[in-house]
């Protein structure tokens, strides 16, 4: 997903984590935050199944697409279920330093997958757990931490 500007930081620095009750943390893409740091309005992308789940920089999950309902293709993998998207507002003071934590994407909004977490650009328990769920779908579960 391109900006307007053409920035390559607008694929990474708006995709966050929030928290969820069903499922831990879910990947999210900042869309704006109230000028006295006390809530952000996030977009986050609905699955069929919790196991489809992915810190991908929504490019599993188009939102024209999602909003048909259509089947998602990881590109060699299985596909998956989008079932839309919807907008969320999150109270920030639920978050250390009311900082959503950064997912671990490269510039072209792909998980940056890491066999050593130390090696993870934003280090947070969110990005420990999808970097492990990444390397357990790839077949390749074992990492270090140091």
């Amino acid at each position: 997903m391109s900006s307007p500007s053409g920035n390559n930081a607008d694929q990474t620095s708006n995709r966050v984590y929030i928290k969820s009750d069903e499922d831990g943390w879910v990947p999210a893409k900042l869309i704006s935050h109230d000028a006295d740091g006390a809530t952000a309005t996030v977009s986050v992308w609905s699955y069929a199944d919790q196991n489809q789940i992915q810190s991908d920089g929504d490019n599993n999950a188009s939102e024209s697409q999602a909003d048909q309902n259509h089947i998602q293709s990881d590109g060699d993998g299985p596909s998956q279920h989008v079932t839309g998207t919807h907008e969320v507002t999150v109270d920030l003071s639920a978050y250390a330093g009311r900082v959503l934590p950064l997912q671990n994407v490269g510039e072209d909004g792909t998980l940056r997958e890491v066999a050593d977490m130390v090696d993870l650009p934003f280090l947070h328990e969110a990005a420990i757990l999808y970097n492990l769920k990444a390397r357990h779908v790839a077949s390749t579960p074992y990492t270090r931490t140091g």
